[in-house]
This record gives structure tokens, sequence and C-alpha cells, in this order.
């Protein structure tokens, strides 16, 4: 069997060119010079730690709450309301006492309305009055009229009207004026008996106000790094591959793996606490610290219950003895 002629001194052809694996992280554009290994250097971060901020975001939070002032805010708050309950509350009284003063055609015209005495009226008698709304025509307003025609009810005697035909005429005209004045002097009376009583008002014995801020910060930096080196040879497929690396000048790959694991932890909490506890009781204010003897006159003449107390009589003097006369008895 003739020989077959080389081509060239090797038994398998050699490969194209030295092939590097590069297996770490870097550059794409990096080429490992000599076979050499290739590292790549972690990339530098520019975000500060949490711990050398931690103070200034603390700090921060702390202008920003602005304790002092909530406080103060809490205390005049609180001073505030007291003070306007106790006004509100004397204003409510001395208005009470200065309606109930007024004469009762004053009190009547400010406090009871035409629409109230209707209804009172149709109220106190539902089988003798009625009371007609509005129709959007001739009838502009509520208006007093009789349930049946022709009826002459007992009640009207207390009103001037005894005999009378029940009609909407007397109900307007006659009878609705008496019964308006007669609410408005049932209205005062009663007004003007709570009055004598004294006023129950609700006072502040005594309290406490407190308030508190907690601040809470932490923070924690953690970093790890890990780095692996390997020598890994070429790679081969089959045994023909094997064979001609004894032809051929190898080539190894070195790995190297850095991995870098950086944590940045940081909080800021504050919890802000405020608490006003009052205590109240409640006490009679009497009249005379509240009006002059004037007005408490007027306030008792429109109390039917409440009179003003008579004067006592003042006690008869005693004759004077009778002198003795001369020539009497031994």
């Amino acid at each position: 069997m003739p020989d077959t002629p080389r081509t060239s001194g090797r038994i398998f052809p050699p490969r194209n060119g030295r092939t590097t694996r590069a297996l770490a992280d870097g550059d794409a554009g990096a080429t490992p010079a000599n076979g050499g290994a290739t590292t790549s250097s972690p990339v530098q971060s520019s975000k500060p730690q949490a711990t050398e901020t931690i103070a200034r975001r603390a700090g921060a939070m702390v202008d920003e709450i602005n304790f002092p002032n909530f406080v103060a805010q809490l205390v005049h708050g609180t001073f505030d309301a007291i003070v306007d309950a106790s006004i509100r509350q004397m204003e409510s009284y001395s208005s009470l006492v200065s309606a109930v003063a007024k004469t009762v055609d004053q009190f009547t015209e400010e406090n009871v309305t035409p629409n109230q005495a209707r209804d009172w009226l149709a109220q106190r008698y539902p089988g003798d009055v009625k009371v007609l709304l509005p129709d959007g025509g001739e009838r502009t307003e509520p208006q007093l009229a009789p349930v049946a025609e022709g009826s002459t009810p007992t009640w009207l005697a207390d009103y001037g009207a005894e005999g009378e035909e029940l009609t909407t005429e007397v109900l307007e005209e006659r009878v609705l004026p008496q019964v308006r004045l007669k609410v408005g002097t049932e209205r005062q009376q009663l007004l003007a008996t709570m009055v004598l009583l004294g006023m129950n008002r609700v006072v502040v014995r005594d309290g406490s106000v407190s308030a508190k801020v907690m601040f809470r910060a932490a923070a924690s930096d953690a970093a790890g790094v890990q780095y692996a080196t390997s020598s890994d040879p070429k790679a081969v497929a089959t045994w023909g591959d094997r064979g001609a690396q004894t032809y051929e000048n190898q080539t190894s790959t070195m790995v190297s793996t850095l991995a870098v694991n950086a944590q940045n932890e940081s909080s800021v909490r504050a919890d802000l606490f405020g608490e006003v506890k009052l205590n109240f009781v409640s006490e009679t204010l009497p009249l005379d610290r509240m009006a002059d003897a004037a007005k408490i006159a007027l306030v008792q003449r429109n109390s039917p219950s409440l009179r003003a107390p008579a004067a006592p009589a003042a006690p008869a003097t005693a004759a004077p003895p009778a002198a003795p006369t001369e020539g009497g008895t031994r």
C-alpha cells in the first residue's frame, strides 16, 4: 500500500488561533493577554452609607415636627376652649334674663309667630279647627278654618266670642291674636320660673395636659464580597481532539469571579402624643349675681309661681306705761 504524502507534520489539523474563555464579569471589549486571567473590578457606588446619613435625617424630622410649638398649641387650645365655653354660658343666661324681663307683648312679638299660634289652636281643638296650607292661588299663607260650617263651640267664650258662629274671619281676626298672646305668656312664665331657680352651669374643676414625642432612628450597612478563581483546562469533545493537544501549544482559561453584595437600610420614625384631661362639675348660679334688683323684680312679676315675697309687717309699738297719779294707792 503506497504511502500517502503528508501535507503537514501534524496528524490533526491545528485549531484556528487560541481560544480564551472569560467567565468573569467585566468589560465586553477586554481581551486577556498571553492566556492570562481577566479580573473585573467592582463598580463603585456613589450612594452614601445609611450610618452616615441617619443623623441628618433624624435632625430634619425633629425640626419639621417642632415639638415646642405642638405643646404650645395644645395648651392654648385647651385654655381657649374652657374660656369660650364659660363665655357662651354667661351670654346665654344673660339673653334669657333679658327676654324674661320684657313685657308680655314684647316677648310675644319676638318669640311667638302667627303660625305657631295657629298650630297650637289646631292641636288644642282638633275637632273644631284646622289649618289650611297655601294653595299657590289666592291663599298665600296658612289660614285657620272651621272643620264644620255653622258650629258654635263653647270654648269661644274664652276669647270673647261666646255664642258666635265659628268662621275663618272670627278665627283669624279675633281668636288668633289672643291665642298668640296666651302662648307667649305661658312661655315667658315658664322661662321666668327657670331663671329664678338659677342657672346650672358647667365649670372645670381640675385637669391635666400632657404631651410627649418619641423619635426612633435606626441604620445598618452590610456588605459581602465573594471572590473565586479557577483554572479550567481546554475543553475537548472527542479523543481525536485530545491527541491533537500534544502537537500544539495548550491554552488554559483562568476564571475569576467577584460578587459584591452591599445593603443599606435606614428608618426614622416619630410618635407624637397629646392628651388633655378635664374634670367638670356643675354649679348653680343664682339670679342676684347676674341681674340687679329692678330686673329681678320684673322677672318675679312674670313668674306666677315665684312672686316676690311680701315684706313682713312691722310689729306694733307697745303703748308706754301710764304715769302714776297723785293720791294713788299705797
